[in-house]
């Protein structure tokens, strides 16, 4: 990374930190904290719901599967939004129908304060485990880019590289606190600016990395046998249709997004925020996976390689994608979207479980 790149990530890391803070004005009761107070527009909400699908391990998991097997990555990431469209229609309403300040709420009406403590302790370690995961995901596409010089504090001595323990806690870090002071509102307006970095790196480097091929037409000429199918290896149409149901059910009640369904006005809205998070699944991912499809062209598989060589191959194909064709700045706004797309999944995280939490001891204060 250069000097410009350095300066881009840390300009966006810093000003989504300044936005997040910054809605902390918007927040004067419980009611605002986790809910928004019932007034977010459906467009914030569905760009919102979009982004919580997305972390750093977007980028190594799908980023891999496109580059190792083709098409197939595209045609798993569309289910989400097919998912979607269909909670659109059978259930995002409903949950604003029921007008519950917070999915904990609904648990314990409907099954009790002991099945609410299991369902959130239960959830909670789950999602500590997804968390880390994310953020470790981000660290080390960051830490394999950012060399430091000796004396930095935050050097690690090994690789001479951004150490990784300080790259999880400045990143993770950031997002705690501007999550915490500006509640929903933030999570929500910070979505939405991280939507549009994420689209516009992905804006730079599709026709870049497409060049680079021939165009499109030498990309399909090119692609190897089988790599445009959209049925690839253990992923089959039975496992799309498994993934598809999978995710109406994640969709329909995790919930994260069924934060989203109950901070708009409207059962009206809670739809459109579905519809909308659904229709940009069914265009975006094959924009967003078009780097490392292109890349298994421009660094094929070497022959005779190791089950852990290609592992580790596929894994990088995306970073390793954007040092190829990326200006100097563009790597920094590329990682600016990873960044973007991480800290939105843990932000909607620590919102939602802060809310359930915060239930809890409303529900254990009021029957003392």
């Amino acid at each position: 990374m250069t000097g410009i790149d350095y300066f881009v990530l840390l300009s966006y890391v810093f000003g989504v930190f300044a936005v997040g803070v910054g809605l902390s004005l918007k927040v004067r009761k419980t009611d605002d904290l986790f809910k928004a107070g019932g007034r977010s527009p459906w467009w914030a909400s569905g760009l919102s719901g979009f982004m919580t699908m997305f972390s750093a391990g977007t980028f190594v998991v799908w980023g891999g599967i496109a580059y190792r097997l083709g098409l197939v990555a595209v045609m798993i990431n569309l289910c989400y939004g097919v998912a979607a469209l269909l909670v659109g229609y059978f259930v995002a309403g409903r949950w604003k129908h029921l007008g519950i300040h917070t999915p904990a709420q609904f648990i314990q009406q409907r099954y009790g304060t002991a099945a609410l403590h299991l369902y959130t302790w239960v959830m909670m370690v789950y999602r500590m485990v997804g968390t880390a995961v994310a953020l470790y995901s981000l660290a080390v596409l960051l830490v394999n880019l950012m060399p430091l010089a000796e004396g930095n504090p935050f050097r690690d001595p090994a690789t001479g590289n951004l150490s990784l323990t300080w790259a999880v806690l400045l990143f993770g870090g950031c997002v705690v606190v501007y999550t915490m002071v500006g509640g929903l509102w933030a999570v929500l307006m910070t979505d939405v600016l991280q939507f549009l970095v994420l689209n516009l790196a992905v804006v730079f480097m599709v026709p870049l990395i497409l060049g680079d091929v021939g165009g499109l037409g030498g990309f399909v000429r090119q692609s190897p046998e089988g790599f445009l199918m959209p049925v690839a290896g253990p992923y089959t149409w039975f496992f799309l249709a498994g993934w598809c149901t999978v995710h109406f059910f994640m969709v329909g009640a995790e919930w994260a997004f069924v934060q989203r369904f109950i901070c708009v006005p409207s059962a009206k809205d809670a739809r459109k925020s579905a519809y909308l998070f659904g229709a940009l699944y069914l265009i975006s991912p094959v924009l967003w996976l078009l780097p490392p499809l292109a890349y298994r062209l421009i660094h094929p598989i070497p022959a005779g390689a190791s089950e852990a060589e290609v592992t580790a191959l596929a894994e990088s194909a995306y970073i390793m994608a954007c040092r190829h064709v990326l200006p100097a700045g563009m790597v920094g706004l590329m990682l600016a979207a990873m960044f973007s797309a991480t800290a939105s999944m843990v932000s909607s995280q620590l919102n939602v479980f802060a809310g359930c939490h915060c239930w809890l001891a409303q529900q254990c204060w009021g029957k003392r």
